[in-house]
């Protein structure tokens, strides 16, 4: 064997043997991103969130979308002037929850196949003098950022909307929901 031939078998050996000795590279495994769906034959409603579990001190980014899938190449809907999609939140095995409130007026969108209407979580909901949860409701809402508590809780986005003249055509009603726990 040449030197050259000794010197590489050398360095080829030292590597394998630091190699071996080496801590193993270990990566935290990928948050699971959340998805949940509605479907009606024309429209389709979509809640995301880029992962399942949320520590308590981290603001939750939850989004919602809300495609059109039908054969016009633009369709007016109207919906509540407050924005087509609203979020409620329950907390599951427990009895607090805020349900999506929505303005009644009438309001014109416009919708595209592939230029879906978007929305990232809104705090909506009322808040009833002297219930057992008026300290915890007046705090959620008080905080410009969505923070919940230690627990499961259904996070659900809400599409309501017509199709047709002056609000009073089809009803199309989507409700789409995702399971986050917070620790």
């Amino acid at each position: 064997m040449t030197i050259l031939g000794r010197r590489a078998l050398a360095f080829a050996a030292l590597s394998v043997a630091a190699i071996g000795c080496s801590q193993p590279l270990t990566a935290s495994p990928p948050a699971q991103a959340l998805r949940g769906e509605a479907i009606d034959p024309e429209f389709t409603l979509v809640i995301t969130s880029p992962k399942a579990t949320w520590r308590v001190e981290e603001a939750i980014v939850v989004q919602a979308e809300l495609a059109y899938r039908g054969a016009l190449p633009e369709l007016t809907i109207g919906g509540s002037g407050g924005g087509l999609i609203g979020f409620s939140v329950r907390e599951l095995g427990g009895d607090r929850r805020m349900d999506a409130v929505r303005e009644a007026d009438c309001a014109f969108f416009t919708i595209s196949p592939g230029q879906p209407i978007t929305s990232s979580y809104r705090k909506s909901g009322t808040i009833d003098p002297g219930e057992p949860n008026e300290g915890f409701y007046r705090q959620f809402f008080a905080d410009p950022l969505f923070h919940l508590p230690a627990g499961s809780w259904q996070v659900e986005a809400w599409a309501q909307l017509n199709v047709g003249p002056e609000c009073r055509g089809r009803t199309v009603d989507l409700r789409a929901s995702l399971l986050i726990i917070v620790q």
